[in-house]
């Protein structure tokens, strides 16, 4: 008989493109577990195995004290033996697992990591799981002036032009295969779109989160390092006006074959 994986679920997306929204929405129906922002390059940022015992009760203080002795020199599990005890917690409780991937390490990784252009959160842990994937994406011209404005990356490390337009590019390419759902669709219908990426990710959709979702705080994204998202301040869900975009911006944009094609790939207007 052949041994089946169990299956887990990862949503990717970049940043301040909707994330933290999304993951609210997601997290607050009933039988859904997100752990936010997990990637095996940095796991003291958004802290995992804090999200996991604190916030869900998928981890218990004996599992990690056995993880501490069986390896001293690390001092917790590896990626996958983390996943492991979350997933098999979150299944014997009848809840479905969603790692929310922090795809940010792997496009563009200021201030922590090089981008790779890679998956790794998914590379550390498919060789033991059916993966089931979905991604959300936003309009890069929008994502890029929402981005340049992180305290981060406004005062110390700056946005290099060509990291974001290859990262965006590589991320389009990669959410064109697996499937997506943009931002700007889901703030005008949240119903509809929420309930595509609950069938990508096999979740059953919950119409209660309406209800709840404005006040579910299990989530990252709104440290004061990385800081505030909308989806962190806001009660509505409803779509944004679009910030002023200067014309020389808007004409370099244009000018770009990466950004012609991201677009091209999402299905956004040049």
């Amino acid at each position: 008989m052949k041994f089946r994986k169990p299956k887990i679920r990862i949503l990717r997306h970049l940043a301040r493109t909707g994330g933290t929204l999304i993951t609210k929405c997601l997290g607050s129906m009933d039988g859904v577990v997100v752990l936010s922002e997990v990637h095996p390059a940095n796991l003291a940022v958004t802290n995992p195995l804090m999200q996991a015992t604190d916030w869900f009760g998928l981890v218990n203080k004996k599992q990690i004290s056995r993880w501490k002795r069986l390896d001293k020199e690390r001092g917790g599990p590896t990626m996958q033996q983390f996943v492991s005890v979350c997933e098999t917690s979150a299944t014997a409780r009848g809840e479905a697992l969603v790692l929310r991937d922090w795809s940010h390490l792997d496009y563009y990784g200021l201030p922590y990591v090089k981008a790779s252009m890679g998956t790794g959160l998914r590379d550390s842990i498919g060789d033991a799981y059916e993966i089931l994937e979905a991604c959300t994406v936003r309009n890069p011209v929008d994502q890029y002036v929402s981005l340049g404005k992180l305290p981060f990356v406004e005062e110390s490390v700056g946005l290099d032009w060509d990291l974001f337009l290859d990262g965006n590019l590589a991320f389009a390419q990669y959410a064109a295969d697996c499937g997506f759902v943009r931002y700007e669709d889901l703030t005008r219908d949240p119903d509809t779109e929420l309930g595509k990426l609950c069938t990508m990710l096999e979740i059953e959709f919950d119409a209660g989160y309406a209800e709840r979702w404005a006040t579910y705080r299990f989530v990252t994204g709104d440290t004061p390092l990385i800081g505030g998202s909308e989806g962190s301040r806001s009660s509505v869900i409803r779509p944004l006006e679009r910030r002023h975009v200067d014309e020389l911006l808007l004409g370099r944009f244009r000018a770009d074959d990466r950004y012609l094609k991201t677009c091209e790939l999402l299905g956004y207007e040049i």
